[in-house]
């Protein structure tokens, strides 16, 4: 995806849309290096996208680069609460669009074999 590709798809979000252009390049060349056409076959292009507005959103949510935690109790009329989740998944809640990313990698399937039929279905090793 490039800079013009990601400004069309996420036109909607001003936000977004009106990052810098290094911001932009930044963020989709990093999710480049995350997201795999091995896993995601056809949707890596989506998948880069959605990675990238989440590394923008994340970085104008917190522009001074501390720590972003979610909530991990809860209480009421003296009951308490508590629960955890994986670090990855509390990264991706930080934006619609790292949720986004997290459900589009959950629900590529697995066919009868146990693999992602994505796959290339190439193996190679160097000596």
């Amino acid at each position: 995806m490039d800079l013009q590709a990601f400004r069309e798809r996420f036109k909607s979000d001003s936000q977004l849309y009106n990052s810098n252009e290094s911001e932009i390049k930044d963020a989709l060349e990093e999710a480049e290096l995350v997201v795999s056409v091995i896993e995601f076959g056809k949707l890596k292009e989506r998948a880069v996208g959605l990675y990238a507005a989440h590394i923008i959103k994340v970085q104008k949510a917190n522009p001074n680069g501390t720590a972003i935690s979610n909530a991990s109790s809860l209480s009421i009329a003296g009951q308490s609460a508590s629960f955890s989740r994986s670090s990855k998944d509390t990264f991706y809640d930080q934006s619609i669009y790292g949720q986004r990313y997290l459900a589009l990698k959950n629900s590529i399937p697995i066919d009868d074999k146990g693999t992602n039929p994505n796959s290339l279905g190439i193996g190679a090793f160097v000596i």
